[in-house]
């Protein structure tokens, strides 16, 4: 498991025993995350986080579906238990917070303040954003968002083999299964 899984599970482990849930239908939505997709890179900019909030992001493919829905059940719909299951997963990709390149990156926004949640070279596929923001005394807020990345037909073909576990077959005679207008990877 890599450090942003482990760090996410981690905050899962914090966040539920902190006793927190999901935000009902009344409690007013604090941070503001305004995703974009630039070819293979994925951008979520965080605004308007309430003091001591912070924010996290993953990218998850539909082949993760089977395991979300397991562990909403096993978990009596615990937000926390979904977490720790999709960073488990090889195929989930956490979104990278501030931190000094090369060196290291948090998982995270900073508790607080406004940010930006960053994944790079990321494989095409059609993905559900997936991004929770989290503080000490208040509920966990899911924010829940599509993502295509990379070219439309590089995302449906990452989507296809995902969903089957086979990559489909590269195009013959002179075909491309590339990129559209140079939107791909």
């Amino acid at each position: 498991m890599s450090f942003a899984r482990k760090t996410a599970a981690g905050l899962a482990a914090v966040g539920m025993a902190a006793g927190l849930t999901v935000a009902g239908a009344g409690a007013a939505s604090a941070a503001v995350p305004v995703p974009h997709v630039f070819g293979n890179q994925v951008v979520v900019d965080i605004t308007q986080p309430l003091p001591g909030q912070t924010c996290l992001g993953m990218l998850v493919p539909p082949a993760a579906g089977a395991d979300v829905a397991g562990a909403a059940i096993a978990g009596g719909g615990d937000l926390m238990a979904i977490i720790r299951t999709l960073g488990n997963r090889g195929d989930v990709v956490a979104l990278r917070g501030p931190g000094v390149p090369g060196i290291f990156t948090l998982p995270m926004t900073l508790p607080g303040q406004p940010g930006r949640l960053v994944a790079e070279n990321v494989p095409s596929n059609v993905y559900a954003l997936a991004v929770i923001c989290l503080s000490n005394n208040g509920p966990a807020e899911p924010h829940l968002f599509p993502a295509v990345v990379g070219g439309p037909l590089d995302a449906f073909a990452g989507s296809a083999g995902g969903s089957t576990g086979v990559a489909p077959a590269p195009a013959q005679g002179g075909g491309t299964t590339g990129s559209l207008n140079g939107l791909g990877s």
